[in-house]
């Protein structure tokens, strides 16, 4: 059993991978303090303890308040061990990764931050911030311990058992480099308790330490829910890849917090604002009509000029009678005179009849040219009735130039047709305006365009049988294929009707063929000749199915896809990377990937495999294995050649074998190192038949065996001795659970979580041990025992916080409480 002189230890508070701590009295001032002892199993690095001991006397020069204390550090025989000020609250976050309110989670960062500004203006780097390291003090104010130790650890090596020192889902992607660190590291650790008590988890999590700070180097920063979207900024800044980036000191972090802290927590009303359109007046300025605008008639004179013109003046009645009837007689005497006139002239006065003829002609062939009327079959079209009246008088103007009219208004018909791409039309239009003499220049365009569209005809009808070919042969992509011949002939004569008919067979020849593509699984080519016929036809009536086949194909493969993926997953986590042959990891991934090659799920889970296996060749480079480290480096390679940490892993295999080769170690073979590996040894069993797996420390089975490996790496009896020690926890738990000691289970899981924190069946056991303490908890609240029944659904929440229990159990708990 350990002891320290002046100190007795009353409970161990808790364990980590170099040190202990424990709950003791200081017997000299009878005060409770926590003693951290350093692990001997480091003692192998002679320059560890130095380097502990002088970096604990300077962190215990620091005095802040949110700071622990550090009464005392001193070597007691081989331990080394710091007493520090006993904090009852505990570490800021519990196992049960229960996010905290946002006004506690800011004031604790504020307060961490506050500490290491004071640390870092005494160039004092922490380097280990993490929520096991912030502790609460009984009034709730947080305090930063560890200083010694962090600052200790920190050089970014390995001990010679192979264990990182430092806690990786903390660490700043500076750290996780091996760079040299400052103040500003702290605080993007501590940007990751920050994220860790608003969500209850780090924002980085992968299944071993090196994937972790690949993440913390590469990946970007997880979006905060949306109830915790304004503090996005503060994380953003603490989390900057780059130190550059971030604050620069934790004076800087603090001011920010109490912004945030004093910010107003109402916010503004958003209004929408409607653009304002300006109407134009509907009369231009100065241009405004005035009443006397209204009506503008046309006249054509004024009644003043009328008015002003001098009246006749007549004689009176008197004097007018005998006038009257000298106008009388001479009347009748005209009359006389024009009726024998007439009867002498008659032959020349019959001549004058055709032209009232032409009249009426040229009246009949303007109103049928006004109605467009241009020719008849009866006679009554413009153009018969011109040559009608050109016929009576040749010479006539009105008529040629009626018949001129005509024919322009023919060549306007001929246009027109030629337009609206009716050859026939065209040419008889042009061929009437031919007949009345219209000018060549009017005609000659006409008949160009109508001989080039003639010829484009007959290119349009081989162009056609051409398509028709192809369709029949099933030719339809490329620039001789049905689709292209008959858009060809669309592109020269948009309504050929023909050509119209047959790109619709041709594109449903395509859908047919998109359909086959889809029933064989070839989703791309499906759906590039579906969009192809979309594009083209967007009306095409089998677009529909040909798309809703194509998506519930998609869906079918993409749901045996996720299937395929959740297997490779579920082998991932449970270790079976490489076998069996028929059922591992490797080759589910690889399966899905023949079948979405681009799949990045895929392609990350081949990544996780051969990070699992760089991760196991770590683990057996640690214990000097370094065949097998080559082996399992070169599967890793095979499965992901781009494997992040595969190129480093392999130096450091090459750089740990140049050392093996170049270092003295011990000789197992001498006296007194074969003595003390048989008396470690001797110690190992019988500890390990005493149950004492991990406790005490240094005079346990788990350090006896390591201690072993430390002098001689291929001990087969230490070898031995480690795997076995698995199997008597497991059989230790089986008991314990099985007699419902489940505080015994309990610590016989944490035992193996420490001493073989991969094995499969740790999940398994967790689970069982969870759902024993729901049975507790539901007899304790069955007897009415509160407070029991509350502390076992604490300890079935830290298990299993996704049992299907919980919730039932948890309402049954409030109910009772009178919740």
């Amino acid at each position: 059993m350990i002891e320290i002189p002046g100190y007795r230890l009353l409970q161990t508070l808790g364990r980590g991978g170099m040190a202990t701590v424990y709950l003791a009295l200081q017997e000299s001032v009878q005060r409770e303090v926590a003693l951290k002892v350093m692990s001997t199993t480091l003692l192998g690095d002679a320059q560890f303890g130095e380097r502990f001991l002088r970096e604990a006397r300077i962190a215990a020069k620091l005095r802040h308040p949110n700071v622990v204390q550090v009464h005392d550090v001193g070597i007691a025989g081989e331990h080394h061990y710091i007493a520090m000020e006993y904090l009852p609250g505990g570490p800021v976050l519990g196992r049960s990764g229960i996010p905290r309110e946002p006004a506690f989670a800011l004031r604790v960062t504020r307060e961490i931050a506050s500490a290491l500004n004071y640390a870092g203006a005494r160039g004092i780097v922490h380097r280990d911030i993490k929520p096991d390291n912030i502790l609460l003090r009984e009034d709730g104010v947080a305090a930063l311990t560890d200083f010694g130790i962090a600052r200790a650890s920190d050089n970014s090596r390995m001990t010679r058992t192979g264990a990182i020192i430092g806690t990786p889902h903390y660490m700043s992607p500076e750290q996780a480099r091996g760079l040299p660190l400052d103040g500003r590291a702290d605080l993007y650790s501590l940007g990751i308790v920050l994220h860790e008590l608003l969500v209850g988890k780090v924002p980085y999590q992968a299944d071993d330490s090196l994937a972790v700070g690949i993440m913390h180097i590469t990946a970007p920063l997880p979006r905060l829910p949306e109830h915790l979207a304004e503090l996005q900024p503060l994380l953003d800044r603490m989390l900057a890849k780059e130190p550059a980036q971030r604050f620069q000191s934790g004076e800087e972090v603090c001011s920010a917090i109490e912004a945030i802290e004093h910010r107003p927590q109402a916010h503004p009303t958003r209004t929408q604002v409607l653009p304002r359109v300006d109407t134009p007046p509907l009369l231009p300025a100065g241009m405004r009509r005035s009443d006397g605008d209204a009506d503008h008639e046309p006249q054509l004179g004024r009644i003043d000029d009328v008015l002003r013109t001098p009246a006749p003046r007549w004689r009176t009645h008197a004097k007018q009678a005998p006038r009257r009837r000298t106008w009388l007689w001479g009347t009748l005497a005209l009359l006389a005179v024009l009726g024998a006139t007439t009867f002498v002239f008659q032959d020349r006065l019959r001549d004058l009849l055709p032209q009232t003829r032409m009249n009426a002609l040229l009246e009949r062939a303007d109103a049928a040219l006004a109605q467009n009327i241009l020719t008849r079959a009866d006679g009554q079209g413009a153009s018969e009735l011109y040559r009608a009246a050109a016929a009576l008088d040749p010479d006539s103007q009105p008529a040629r130039d009626g018949l001129r009219r005509v024919g322009e208004r023919f060549v306007l018909q001929a246009r027109a047709a030629l337009d609206a791409g009716d050859v026939a039309a065209a040419r008889a239009a042009l061929q009437q305006a031919r007949a009345l003499a219209t000018p060549s220049g009017l005609l000659d365009p006409i008949e160009a365009q109508l001989r080039s569209r003639e010829t484009a005809d007959v290119e349009i009808g081989g162009l056609l049988d051409a398509a028709r070919a192809a369709l029949q042969t099933g030719t339809l992509d490329g620039e001789d294929g049905a689709i292209a011949l008959f858009r060809r002939v669309l592109q020269a004569d948009a309504g050929n009707a023909l050509a119209n008919v047959g790109l619709r067979d041709a594109l449903s020849a395509a859908l047919a063929r998109a359909n086959a593509a889809i029933d064989s699984g070839q989703f791309d080519s499906a759906a590039q000749q579906i969009d192809a016929v979309a594009a083209l036809d967007p009306a095409h009536l089998g677009l529909p199915d040909a798309l809703a086949r194509l998506a519930q194909a998609r869906e079918r493969r993409a749901a045996a896809i996720d299937d395929r993926l959740a297997e490779a997953e579920r082998l991932l986590r449970e270790g079976q990377l490489l076998s069996p042959p028929q059922a591992n990891a490797v080759r589910a991934f690889r399966d899905v990937l023949a079948s979405d090659p681009g799949n990045r799920r895929a392609q990350d889970g081949l990544r996780d495999v051969a990070t699992a296996l760089i991760a196991q060749a770590q683990r057996r480079m640690a214990d000097f294995e370094f065949e097998p480290a080559t082996a399992l480096l070169d599967q890793a390679g095979e499965v992901s050649s781009d494997a992040p940490g595969l190129a480093a892993a392999r130096a450091r295999l090459r750089d740990l074998e140049r050392k093996r080769d170049a270092a003295a170690l011990p000789d197992p073979a001498a006296p007194a190192t074969a003595a003390q590996i048989a008396t470690l040894l001797g110690q190992a069993e019988a500890a390990a038949a005493a149950g004492r797996v991990l406790m005490p420390p240094g005079e346990n089975a788990y350090d006896s065996y390591r201690a072993v490996l430390t002098l001689q790496p291929d001990n087969a009896a230490a070898r031995a001795g480690l795997a076995q020690l698995p199997v008597l926890v497991r059989k230790r738990f089986e008991e314990a659970l099985g007699a419902n000691r489940l505080d015994s289970a309990r610590n016989a899981l944490d035992t193996m979580a420490t001493i073989a924190p991969a094995d499969t069946e740790l999940p398994s056991m967790r689970r069982r041990l969870a759902r024993s303490f729901l049975g507790q908890a539901a007899e304790r609240l069955g007897a009415g025992e509160i407070a029991r029944a509350s502390t076992a659904i604490d300890q079935a929440r830290e298990l299993d916080p996704t049992s299907p229990e919980l919730p039932a159990l948890q309402a049954r708990l409030e109910q009772a409480n009178g919740g």
